[in-house]
């Protein structure tokens, strides 16, 4: 049989060409699923379901085992174990050698895909020329040629030579499980298993390539793609790839389309595709513009993802099943990084979302980042890891959240461990001073410290689960790297944990469970698997035995599509042409020639490939030969897309890359192209303000002076401190700090008071006071005390004898208690005291008028920033603070 290459010109009338009795009744493999979609939308019943599906669903159906989890997570450990173990046969000093090893396990995703690239295409590493390679490719040159002489090489085995038998079942295969996602009953049935079509496809993997040579050796295989003679230069990006096939390209000249309509909704669009394709044809005097095309200018990607969250929002209220399809815009760009962003907000919407992304996952990526092979045993570098683990909900605790939100009030406590020892010693710690703590003053200053304002029920809490989270780690990790088959027995480990601890002992919601369940059928895959690896392999190739499809057949990869979705898209806006309106983003220069998508995995470059080796095979030439095309690629697509849609259209771009601003394509320049710059028309109206925030009359009792002053000082302050903790809570450990600082001046006021001033005899107070208090502020280091002890020493070495307080010292006191400063100067205000006229003498009546039920609703608690911002002990939890800070 053979291989042979049919163009079309009109996507629309595919059936009126002359080979469309040879591919009406066969299997009909698209690039992507949305041309699947564009197919089944105009031609109907000639592209049934299972019949027409994409050639991802052939080759995963052939080389089952190869695209499958196991083989990946075996030829990773394959590949991590040579890395390591590989001696210098490159001629590296030892230092080179030793920094492009810790960088090819730096990049483990990246080098595992090159390998098996490499393995894909036949590669022969006698017929590599090392003169031309750089120091990594050489290196990753050995790595292959180490698994290829090595019994590894079976884990990379790429089966070849099918049976026509095992091709016709890959096909039937194929066919129904595309059925089968589409929730469509019964099988496939095609009459005509001699021909093979494959549409649309211009990046092609090594896998297709295999797929089509052996598909090829017994039945005919049809290549598809559209291609227009008026177009010359902007389709030739097709034709020098389809060439490398060597084979013939058949084009049955047809009618090229031209926009004449003026008329029709997408008309100005058809006109812009057709005056672009003149362009780059040369033909300059040739096309005419009417008036300027618009072009939407968003700042950053950031602005743009919340163009298109907001787009998604509103279809998904819509259609809460199909958001995709209910979009009012469908949004193409030339760089899809938004999905990013977007993922985060939108994670159902995500197909393939990761087990890891869920509380439960960050779990166990928490654990993994805790521990360390080398001590056997967990070490905290990041406490963020101890608040994923104490979030997830899978340490014991009485409530829902509780552990967390015990731990936020605790946090300050453990700046500083490197242990869940060293944290479990600081908690014994506060147990302990509050047992033995009997002053009434002393008391009301440890008051004033989040972590003593934690019930001993949360300590207690708190404690067993970070003792679980240790025997937790142990349990999983410990002597991970010495255990024979060490990934098999970690993946015995987790599903038996799953299984007994998770789903049969808690009570899980119906969504959790169903979250579980597809986990444990994920490891069905991979715990018999026979490999061993280090736990640095483990960690960082977690995500690819633990990722799930979220929404099985109804969600997608992306909400901004990327361009070669472009061609299956436009097809259905025939019939949607009032209210469909295609989008296409990031049209810059550096987004449409970028190929940081379509290029080749590190460390292998376009160079490694065109001057390393020179092969004859077909197969070699097609897929280099269409990675170095990507970028003409974009440029195609766009023009295809404005071309072909047959309803509105849009043109955007971003204009901030980090510090670089860029301008529109230059092909939109030259056609003149007028900036519209994306105003949110939300924020041209002033917010209504909704808050009505309400509290029980007389549950706060009485307020004080001290009350009143958080109230003239900023009233959402007054709402945290007094209505909703009861206190002035010190939280962090910079304010902590400056409360020690307050708390050993006051003290030591308090003892000294009637007593001459003698330096000697202040420092000898002073260091006595701070040994007595330095036990309730654990994290505090050395160079704290001696900076802490000159400051109070300064402000207080100032007189002949140290004065009886009155009543205006204590005031003065307890206001440096509640907050902070009474004085904090401005410099960019000639050093005016911005707390000046904020602590008042105030009567209870004025306290209770000011204060009073009516007047406090009316304030709507909103926030006053200033200086005093920097001390207070909600900050972190202040938008206000946020969004004014310097």
């Amino acid at each position: 049989m053979s291989i042979i290459i049919y163009t079309y010109h009109d996507p629309y009338k595919i059936n009126k060409e002359k080979f469309w009795d040879e591919i009406s009744n066969c299997p009909y493999f698209c690039v992507s699923q949305t041309l699947v979609n564009g197919l089944k939308s105009i031609y109907g019943k000639s592209f049934q379901i299972g019949r027409v599906t994409t050639i991802k669903n052939l080759t995963d159906s052939l080389y089952e085992f190869w695209t499958s989890t196991s083989c990946a997570v075996k030829q990773h450990a394959d590949i991590d174990n040579v890395i390591i173990n590989s001696s210098n046969e490159i001629g590296l000093t030892d230092e080179e050698l030793d920094n492009i090893r810790k960088s090819f396990l730096f990049n483990r995703d990246e080098v595992f895909s090159s390998i098996r690239t490499m393995f894909e295409l036949r590669m022969i590493p006698q017929n590599i020329v090392d003169e031309y390679l750089t120091p990594e490719q050489r290196y990753i040159v050995a790595v292959f040629k180490n698994i290829l002489e090595s019994e590894k090489e079976k884990d990379f085995f790429l089966k070849e030579n099918f049976t026509e038998e095992e091709i016709n079942i890959a096909l039937s295969k194929a066919m129904n499980n595309a059925r089968k996602n589409s929730n469509s009953e019964g099988e496939v049935e095609v009459k005509d298993l001699d021909h093979i079509v494959i549409q649309g496809v211009h990046q092609f993997s090594p896998l297709m390539l295999r797929t089509i040579e052996e598909i090829s050796k017994y039945k005919k295989v049809i290549l598809l793609f559209n291609y227009q003679e008026q177009y010359k230069n902007v389709y030739q990006t097709w034709v020098d790839i389809y060439s490398s096939f060597d084979c013939k390209i058949i084009d049955y000249k047809g009618d090229e389309f031209h926009p004449i309509d003026s008329s029709s909704i997408s008309y100005e669009g058809n006109v812009l595709a057709q005056n672009m394709g003149k362009l780059l044809s040369g033909r300059k005097e040739d096309f005419s513009v009417e008036k300027p095309y618009k072009i939407i200018e968003f700042d950053n990607m950031t602005e743009f993802a919340g163009y298109v969250a907001r787009v998604f929002e509103a279809a998904e209220r819509k259609d809460p099943e199909h958001p995709m399809l209910a979009m009012n815009e469908q949004i193409y760009a030339a760089d899809s990084s938004a999905n990013d962003i977007l993922k985060v907000y939108f994670p159902e919407q995500f197909g393939e979302r990761q087990f890891l992304n869920y509380p439960l996952g960050h779990f166990f990526i928490a654990v993994a980042n805790m521990w360390d092979s080398s001590a056997n045993g967990t070490v905290i570098s990041d406490l963020n890891d101890i608040r994923e683990c104490l979030s997830a909900g899978i340490l014991e605790e009485e409530t829902p959240g509780r552990l967390a939100s015990t731990f936020g009030k605790m946090e300050a406590l453990f700046e500083g461990c490197i242990s869940v020892d060293d944290m479990l010693t600081r908690i014994k710690k506060v147990r302990k001073n509050r047992k033995y703590l009997s002053d009434d003053k002393r008391q009301e200053y440890v008051s004033h410290i989040s972590y003593y304002a934690v019930s001993l029920g949360e300590l207690y809490e708190l404690e067993m689960a970070l003792n679980n989270l240790e025997e937790l780690a142990s349990f999983f990790y410990e002597d991970f790297e010495k255990r024979p088959n060490n990934f098999k027995a970690f993946y015995k480990r987790l599903k038996k944990y799953l299984q007994e601890e998770i789903l049969e002992d808690r009570e899980l919601g119906e969504v959790f469970v169903d979250i579980i369940n597809r986990v444990l059928s994920r490891l069905d895959e991979v715990e018999n698997i026979e490999a061993s690896a280090s736990f640095e392999c483990l960690k960082s190739t977690m995500s690819l035995y633990l990722v799930q499809e979220t929404k099985p057949g109804k969600s997608a990869n992306w909400i901004v599509r990327n361009f070669e979705q472009i061609d299956g898209d436009v097809l259905r806006t025939v019939k949607e042409q009032e209210s469909s309106i295609l989008h296409f983003a990031c049209l810059t220069d550096e987004d449409i020639n970028s190929v940081k998508n379509g290029e080749f995995s590190w460390p292998l470059t376009g160079e490694f490939f065109e001057v390393a080796q020179n092969p004859v095979d077909w197969k070699y030439q097609v897929y280099v030969k269409a990675r170095k095309e990507y970028k003409n690629f974009k440029r195609y697509a766009l023009i295809y897309g404005l071309e072909f849609n047959r309803g509105k259209y849009k043109l955007s771009f971003v204009k901030r890359d980090g510090d670089q601003e860029r301008e529109p394509y230059y092909l939109l320049k030259i056609l003149g192209i007028k900036k519209e710059r994306n105003i949110d028309k939300r924020i041209k109206n002033k917010l209504e303000d909704f808050s009505d925030i309400n509290f029980k009359v007389g549950s706060v009792g009485k307020y004080t002076s001290y009350d009143y002053y958080r109230y003239r000082i900023c009233k959402q302050r007054f709402l945290f401190e007094t209505l909703s903790e009861g206190n002035t809570v010190y939280k962090d450990n910079f304010l902590l700090v400056k409360y020690l600082e307050v708390w050993l001046e006051n003290e030591t006021k308090e003892s000294m008071q009637g007593l001459p001033c003698s330096e000697i005899l202040l420092l000898e107070k002073l260091n006595e006071i701070y040994d007595e208090i330095k036990k309730y502020f654990p994290f505090v280091l050395n160079v704290n005390r001696i900076d802490i002890i000159n400051n109070v020493r300064n402000r207080l070495n100032k007189d002949k004898s140290f004065s009886v307080l009155s009543e205006e010292n204590r005031k003065y006191m307890m206001i440096r208690e509640l907050f902070i400063y009474k004085q904090l100067k401005d410099p960019k205000k000639f050093n005016q005291d911005v707390l000046k006229d904020k602590f008042p003498d105030v009567n209870q009546d004025k306290i209770d008028q000011d204060l009073s039920v009516e007047n406090l609703k009316e304030i709507k608690f909103r926030s006053d920033t200033n200086l005093w911002c920097k001390y207070c002990t909600n900050r972190e939890i202040c938008v206000a603070y946020y969004a004014n800070i310097e």
